[in-house]
């Protein structure tokens, strides 16, 4: 710990040296042309299309492109920087095969992209180089934090605007992508986690602006590796269709099928999702300001279907959101949840119903990272969320869940290290009760390229820590003092250019 401290304080040193020195260059560059044209970039609202903003949510890829300008480069090229460095720890770790000391990290994540978009043509090169620092033998790491330098995004794409006339608009993409489906729960772009998913292969949607939009992809999810370079998982596809369609002003609605066959592990898995969902988003500030209040409400559901392994496998999933916001200061959105994915009432028997999560991301259930203690996967929980906004570029989210697993004899999901069985009790001795956690997390977004954040959680940890029994392999067990509660807490700042 004295280690960690002394390199903190030396950073800290550092950054404000160097922030001293960029303030000087600054200054001396005021009346450079080269500040003109960032300066004139950094307040601008244009936007020129880049190659995957068709296929991950907007937010991912929309920010002012300040490096590009300071170049003067041309409106077709892409080229963009991006530097995330958060401090993060967490208390009481649970992981099987983890060690039970507090964990204390700084992860890193640095991206660069290259690329070039015109009316109909576009590729785009993403590098992305994830690393951790402080990290102790038995630290949660892996896959999820480290992943050093290597290409994220590499792809061509086709697009039509206007096909035939008539307004609806046509794109393609071939290569190795990243990508949002839906409502991301089971294919997404992840945001807060350090790592990021990819794909190789294939994608094709039609679109009429505000109206519908149909998808339909065949790829191989890319496999992480820590120091080496990332490959495509051939033994693993997932293929499928996906439909949006706007039936009125108050109701939006999904339809979508998904296959997936994986000879990847010793199981082998094929089956099939089919999904709905119906929703409408909450209402936008600049909106809110002319109205009483809005409603919004988020409704999906899914069933798996198919073999894994020598068992016949069936599961589900349904997730319920309704949210009000208040047209009042802060603009305060009062959301409840609720979210159920099956489990196996019997491990030892001829049927699976263990839900499988494919590639989703987790931000809607709690903070990730070193934290993200479950997966949409034989899991229940239920609970409030209160959003404010004090000001438009600042958000701050408090969150309290209540946590059970749906079948108590089933493996916790997530709750192992690389290489170790989760925490499970094929029993049920030790119940299902996972506790409950209350989150408070802050973002500020400074200028349209600078956020800074923040967020501390507290797990409240169920019955189910403490009455579960040893295996008889230490590695597969609880870590000493895993019972108790934990604490999680980070800071981070997010340059984008």
């Amino acid at each position: 710990m004295k280690k960690l401290i002394k390199q903190l304080f030396m950073i800290t040193i550092a950054s404000g040296f160097l922030t001293k020195v960029h303030a000087n260059e600054i200054e001396e560059a005021k009346d450079s042309n080269l500040t003109k044209r960032v300066e004139t970039a950094f307040y601008s609202n244009e936007w020129h299309e880049v190659p995957d903003e068709m296929l991950v949510n907007q937010s991912k890829v929309k920010w002012n492109r300040l490096a590009k300008s300071a170049l003067n480069l041309p409106d077709w090229m892409e080229f963009s920087l991006n530097q995330r460095t958060r401090f993060e720890t967490s208390s009481h770790p649970w992981h099987s095969g983890q060690s039970s000391e507090t964990n204390v990290q700084l992860p890193m994540l640095s991206r660069i992209r290259l690329g070039a978009n015109n009316e109909n043509l576009g590729f785009i090169f993403e590098g992305q180089d994830s690393r951790t620092n402080f990290n102790e033998p038995k630290d949660f790491a892996g896959g999820t934090l480290i992943d050093t330098f290597d290409v994220l995004q590499l792809f061509t794409s086709a697009s039509l605007k206007n096909i035939a006339g008539t307004n609806v608009r046509g794109d393609f993409e071939l290569g190795r992508f990243a990508m949002d489906i839906g409502s991301s729960r089971f294919i997404g772009r992840n945001g807060f986690e350090n790592t990021t998913n990819s794909f190789e292969g294939g994608h094709l949607s039609f679109m009429s602006e505000n109206q519908w939009r149909f998808r339909t992809f065949f790829m191989s999810p890319v496999q992480r590796y820590l120091n080496q370079a990332d490959e495509s998982s051939r033994n693993r596809l997932i293929w499928g269709t996906h439909l949006d369609v706007k039936l009125a002003n108050w109701l939006n609605t999904e339809g979508y099928y998904i296959g997936v066959n994986d000879n990847k592990t010793t199981t082998h898995k094929t089956f099939s999702i089919f999904g709905s969902r119906a929703y409408l988003k909450p209402i936008k500030t600049e909106k809110l300001k002319q109205e009483f209040g809005a409603l919004d409400y988020d409704v999906e559901t899914a069933i798996e279907v198919g073999e894994i392994g020598a068992k016949d496998f069936f599961a589900y999933y349904s997730h319920a959101e309704v949210g009000y916001t208040f047209n009042t200061t802060w603009l305060p959105r009062l959301m409840a949840e609720y979210d159920y994915s099956s489990g196996t009432e019997n491990p030892d028997g001829r049927m699976n119903n263990t839900f499988e999560r494919l590639n989703g991301i987790r931000t809607n259930l709690f903070i990730t990272s070193l934290f993200g203690p479950m997966f949409q996967s034989n899991l229940e929980y239920g609970g409030l969320r209160l959003i404010t906004q004090p000001i438009d570029s600042v958000k701050v989210n408090l969150k309290h869940h209540v946590w059970y697993l749906a079948e108590g004899a089933d493996a916790m999901n997530g709750s192992n290290m690389p290489n170790q069985k989760p925490l499970q009790d094929k029993t049920g001795s030790a119940g299902n009760y996972l506790g409950q956690d209350v989150e408070l997390s802050t973002s500020w977004d400074l200028r349209s390229n600078l956020t800074l954040s923040a967020g501390y959680e507290h797990w409240f940890k169920g019955d189910y820590f403490s009455r579960l029994p040893k295996t008889g392999t230490p590695a597969n067990d609880l870590p000493v003092g895993g019972e108790k509660d934990t604490d999680f807490f980070y800071v981070s700042s997010d340059l984008r250019f």
